[in-house]
């Protein structure tokens, strides 16, 4: 298991790997988007969506009551 980084090595390391992700190129409207989020990185303004995404939740069943008496 990797040890925890400090919040300003952790920051270096996420600036580090956009600027490589963007420098190797590709599709252009998602290097835009990751040109967005480094500057938002490099502010500290940047908000992670990661926890308020969707999570799968298994649906609740509805217990039918079935009248064996009647």
């Amino acid at each position: 298991m990797a040890r925890k980084l400090s919040k300003t090595a952790r920051k270096k390391q996420i600036i580090e790997n956009l600027e490589h992700t963007i420098s190797m190129g590709g599709n252009s409207l998602n290097i835009e988007t990751l040109k967005k989020i480094l500057e938002q990185v490099k502010t500290d303004t940047f908000v992670s969506k990661y926890t308020t995404r969707a999570k799968r939740r298994p649906i609740k069943k509805k217990e039918e009551s079935t009248d064996e008496n009647s």
